[in-house]
């Protein structure tokens, strides 16, 4: 879905969103991060939060399969790598910090989700931290929501969403509308608990972990979403 232009077109109009800055300082907050730290950010898009954190003083890499996102992170400064986020593209280690945002782990199977984590965790050196930013089943299916429909400039979005309990993932069928033009995409996304998401974690080698809700209040039954730190060991 991704790599839709309607999609894209979405993306890019919340590029410079009033709460950014926001955004970038509860990262900071988040990952404990003092300057200059060595930060990677999976997937960076069009470096939205990676280029405020090089302002503050932190070298920032950004990963990502998109082209058109990619130009615009480096041409605001960023370091990027065009790859999968599942691969493994930097050097094992160089990293004090990661992070994955705007619910972008779990998009695969199994097996590619972890290796996902993986690569994240390898990226860091011991005692580094990574930040993943998702929905929960613990507080999403208690309140699930079959639909959903919003705009975003001059695009209008719609959700239709079903829970398949068997593979415990979400499938929405999403419809991108603007003017006369209509495209639908279908995307499938892997919901897990508070305690698997830790669990696959750890057997990546994370020791220490915080529940966080996005406000960055402790993880409860009311929190909106999950900001899961991971601290390598």
């Amino acid at each position: 879905m991704f790599a839709l232009p309607m999609w894209q077109r979405v993306q890019l109009s919340w590029e410079e969103a009033d709460d950014a800055d926001a955004d970038a300082d509860q990262v900071v907050r988040a990952l404990a991060l003092t300057a200059p730290s060595r930060v990677l950010d999976v997937p960076c898009g069009t470096g939205r939060i990676a280029k405020r954190l090089r302002t503050l003083g932190h070298d920032v890499v950004g990963i990502d399969a998109s082209e058109p996102f990619l130009a615009l992170a480096d041409d605001a400064g960023v370091r990027v790598i065009r790859a999968d986020m599942r691969t493994s593209v930097v050097r094992d280690g160089s990293f004090d910090a990661a992070f994955c945002l705007w619910g972008s782990f779990g998009y695969f199977d199994e097996e590619q989700n972890r290796e996902q984590a993986r690569a994240l965790v390898n990226a860091l050196v011991p005692g580094g931290r990574v930040l993943v930013d998702t929905l929960v089943a613990d507080t999403l299916l208690p309140a699930f929501a079959a639909s959903a429909a919003w705009s975003v400039g001059d695009v209008d979005i719609t959700e239709a969403r079903e829970y398949d309990p068997r593979g415990k993932r979400i499938e929405t069928t999403w419809t991108f509308a603007r003017g006369d033009e209509r495209v639908t995409q279908v995307t499938s996304v892997r919901l897990y608990a508070l305690d698997e998401l830790t669990d696959l974690f750890a057997a990546c080698g994370c020791t220490t972990f915080q529940a966080f809700d996005g406000d960055l209040a402790p993880f409860g039954r009311s929190s909106d979403r999950l900001w899961l730190v991971a601290t390598k060991g």
